[in-house]
């Protein structure tokens, strides 16, 4: 604003020093020659202050003051034009036009906040109109007024244009000061973002470096373990330091990778650079590769179109993008499969093709999947393994070679992968050349050079040459011990990853029979197969991860009890939270302890057995509250039997013996006539006997169909009574009243089991001094059975209902009960969609009230009777 103002001083300055003086002719023209000397002194007035404003304008102290200083200028030269008007024909004087101009000017050359403007305008017309009134020069009242409108319009209009102009302004600038406060802090945060990338990859270069060297000092030992070096060990031994052996190597290849393209991003990765013939180094690394791909029921075919094509190119380097190619195709193809490697030499360029018919992968994302870490399926549930770095180290190293990739796809159809290398030595910057040479001969199997122990041997490269393709085509899981079925316990491990599942096997295979599915789609079918004691699966595993397949394992009866040991690597406070709640008994986190995995699998059992106790426990109790109401039932009637048959022992023996038949005399008729009764009263008791059997399979047999039908509540009360009241030690009062057709839809057994607990729990709470109530009522609703058993026993404490449904809480003492039979029995009724409460007072006895949804049946027969065919009606 002050450089505007400035700006816009000098200008009025220069335009009033020509057009001040210039107006004097007007005054010869118009003006009474007696005030001549009047206004042209006022002109010269204005053009010294001016002349004078023009030193001003350039000094500190108008950068103070810029405002009020061109505000004053701009008041002094109306101020002259109003004295003017006083001899030039008052408010009427047509020189008010003058103060017009000058307060058009401010609009044009001035940017001021509202104050100034209002204060400026409200002087320029208050020194016209003030000097006039009180000198008395109005001229004509018509001219006049109509003047002061003029005006007094024209400075309204004008400050309101300088008002719009300056918040315009102002919130330009501020704007453009936003910009500029955006753009420094982008610039600082690229600055600190850039110094902060140097320093990761500075890092992370230093700290590959320091894993290499200790991995390598691993390696070197197991590998002489291996070759019995260090002394004979057993097959199995030698088995499990190979697999050490393996995860290593593949652990310093990840770590390599992840080194080149440090070097890669600060642009220290060097070539060693020499011709090789790509037609021989190719169908060599295909004929090692065939028999891997065999594995996996692959087809491996190489063809070129000349016999050599010699490249100039770091070989090692080019392997790693091949063998990279090679194992993305031989993963994403299923078997019977076909991957085809082609050789394409034009004379300038070699161009090298990888086509599979595998998955194949979406068109738009064909540039995508050369980025760093991004893999089509990065899902919890993604079928391939893979850190999403190997097509991304691919892509630098052959652009880093002058070369190009790219990929061609689609799902379903297939992939295929094209490499285009420049045959020339020239194309290679100088800066990306190193001058030493190869670091292994991989079409002769020998070494240049060797530079320390970071730097693989020959002998273990060709071991390892093609790690990631033996990986991708490996088949076997677990193997099998001789001696497995003899072992009590079998452990399922659910892993996409086969050395984890081997690391498992290892740990737990002396104690447990292990079984290994590829993903959680097979190991829900081996868990409903095999029913394992325990289940130890990965978190994010392809076709169910391992949250999906413990709901499916929660969800079946068969499984639901399985203890679960989830692994991961992730370890996120929300996955855990989301398993516990799912069903997940455990967690052991990546990666973990074998003594860990022994010690929590362990601990899972224990648990297991424990809680199989208790249940036993109270399947026990049950049992022997029903048996001892057998034993009543059956002692009385087998009685009748025993003195049944005691009595006609005694008659048969005297029928026998001559001597017995004479003292006392024996008469025929009235043995005959005892021996009928003796039979009747046997046959009555066989028949109780029997009766109670029938009851007793009855009661059984419903009980395991497993399956949901219509049940009679009402005729299972009855049952359930018959088999608890003889087994009841004190006298009791019986008030039954079940009105109507009690049909549910459930289980029978279920349902026995809760009649039974809410019974048999009556019964022990009715008192010992033959007042015992028991009262049993059952009604009918239109959708619903109400069901409610009441004794008249102590009652229930208020602090204690609402523990009542808890598992394993009881208030029957020690050695009372088990705790479960309520919370079975609420578990039971919800699961049927029913309702369980308790009503109790201390000292007044408790009611236990189930609600249940009726039979479909049942309500089909209350509700449509007439819509029933006849054979079914009669």
């Amino acid at each position: 604003m002050l450089e505007r103002n400035r700006r816009g001083l000098t200008s009025a300055l220069w335009i009033a020093l020509v057009l001040y003086p210039l107006f004097g002719v007007l005054d010869l023209l118009t003006a009474p020659p007696r005030w001549i000397w009047l206004l042209w002194g006022t002109r010269g007035l204005v053009t010294l202050v001016t002349l004078l404003m023009f030193r001003v304008v350039k000094t500190p102290f108008f950068d103070r003051h810029a405002n009020a200083l061109t505000a004053f200028y701009m008041m002094l030269a109306s101020a002259c034009i109003s004295l003017m008007t006083v001899f030039m024909g008052g408010l009427a004087s047509p020189y008010y036009a003058g103060l017009t101009l000058t307060i058009v000017a401010t609009g044009l050359l001035y940017v001021w906040p509202l104050r100034v403007v209002a204060v400026t305008h409200a002087t320029i017309i208050a020194s016209w109109v003030l000097p006039n009134l009180v000198l008395g020069t109005h001229g004509h009242a018509v001219t006049a007024l109509s003047n002061q409108f003029f005006l007094v319009s024209t400075a309204i209009i004008v400050g309101a244009g300088q008002h719009l102009v300056y918040r315009a302004q102002r919130e330009q600038i501020t704007g453009q000061l936003v910009i500029e406060r955006t753009k420094k802090n982008l610039e600082h945060a690229h600055t600190q973002l850039q110094e902060l990338d140097r320093v990761k990859s500075e890092f992370f270069a230093n700290i590959t470096h320091e894993l290499k060297t200790p991995l390598t000092m691993m390696l070197a030992p197991i590998e002489l373990l291996i070759d019995g070096e260090l002394g004979s060990i057993s097959e199995p031994q030698r088995s499990t330091l190979a697999s050490i052996e393996r995860s290593g190597i593949k652990l310093r290849r990840l770590i390599g990778d992840l080194l080149d393209l440090s070097r890669l991003e600060e642009s220290k990765l060097r070539l060693r650079v020499h011709r090789y013939d790509l037609v021989e180094y190719l169908r060599g690394l295909v004929t090692q590769a065939e028999p891997l791909t065999q594995r996996k029921s692959l087809a491996l075919e190489f063809s070129s179109n000349v016999e050599s094509s010699g490249v100039y190119c770091d070989l090692e380097r080019v392997e790693r993008v091949m063998v990279n190619l090679l194992s993305n195709a031989t993963k994403f193809t299923p078997a019977q499969g076909k991957i085809a490697v082609r050789l394409h030499d034009d004379g300038e360029h070699a161009r090298i093709e990888v086509e599979d018919t595998g998955i194949g992968f979406p068109p738009g994302m064909a540039a995508r999947i050369f980025q760093r870490f991004f893999q089509v399926d990065s899902g919890s549930t993604r079928r391939y393994g893979g850190t999403g770095i190997g097509l991304a180290l691919a892509k630098e190293l052959v652009e880093l070679h002058g070369g190009r990739i790219w990929a061609e796809g689609a799902v379903g159809q297939g992939a295929k992968l094209s490499v285009v290398l420049p045959k020339d030595r020239e194309h290679f910057a100088l800066d990306a050349l190193d001058r030493r040479g190869p670091r292994v001969d991989l079409l002769a199997g020998s070494r240049a050079s060797d530079h320390g122990v970071a730097e693989w041997h020959n002998d273990e490269h060709e071991r390892f040459r093609l790690l990631e393709i033996d990986q991708a085509t490996e088949q076997r899981i677990v193997e099998r011990d001789a001696d497995e079925e003899q072992r009590a316990h079998s452990v399922l491990v659910v892993e996409d990853t086969p050395d984890v599942i081997r690391v498992i096997r290892l740990a737990l295979h002396h104690d447990f029979r292990i079984l290994a599915a590829p993903d959680g789609r097979k190991g829900l079918e081996l868990a409903r197969k095999h029913l394992p004691t325990l289940i130890v699966t990965d978190l994010m595993m392809p076709e169910l991860d391992g949250l999906a397949l413990t709901r499916a394992l929660r969800a079946d009866a068969a499984t639901e009890h399985i203890p679960i040991v989830m692994l991961t690597a992730r370890g996120d406070l929300r996955d855990r939270v989301e398993g516990i709640e799912t069903g997940v008994n455990a967690y052991l986190s990546k990666p973990f302890s074998s003594k860990e995995l022994i010690a929590v699998v362990r601990s899972q059992l224990k648990q297991k057995e424990a809680t199989a106790d208790v249940l036993l426990g109270q399947k026990l109790d049950s049992l022997q509250t029903v048996a001892g109401g057998l034993a009543h039932e059956i002692k009385n009637p087998l009685n009748y039997v025993q003195g049944a048959l005691a009595a006609l022992e005694n008659d048969v023996n005297r029928l026998l013996d001559p001597a017995a038949t004479r003292e006392p005399p024996f008469d025929p008729p009235r043995v005959a006539e005892r021996t009928r009764k003796m039979f009747a009263t046997a046959r009555s008791g066989v028949q109780r006997i029997g009766a109670t059997v029938d009851l007793m399979m009855r009661y059984s047999r419903e009980g395991y169909t497993r399956t949901t039908q219509p049940y009679d509540v009402f005729a299972a009360v009855r049952d359930v009574l018959a088999v608890l009241l003889p087994s009841a030690r004190h006298e009791l009062v019986r008030d039954i009243d079940l009105d109507g057709e009690g049909l549910v839809d459930c289980v029978p057994e279920e349902l026995n089991q809760v009649l039974t607990n809410l019974i048999e729990n009556a019964l022990q709470a009715l008192p010992t001094d033959g007042t015992g109530r028991l009262t049993i009522r059952g009604r009918v609703g239109e959708d619903e059975l109400v069901l409610t058993v009441k004794d008249n026993g102590p009652g229930i404490e208020p602090v204690h209902a609402a523990q009542l449904f808890t598992p394993f809480f009881t208030t029957k003492g020690k050695h009372g009960g088990s705790g479960l039979g309520l919370a079975i029995a609420r578990r039971v009724v919800t699961a049927l969609g029913g309702s369980i409460h308790v009503q109790s007072q201390p000292g007044a006895g408790a009611a236990f009230v189930v609600r249940l949804p009726r039979s479909t049946g049942a309500l089909y027969l209350a509700t449509e009777p007439a819509a029933l065919p006849t054979e079914m009606s009669s």
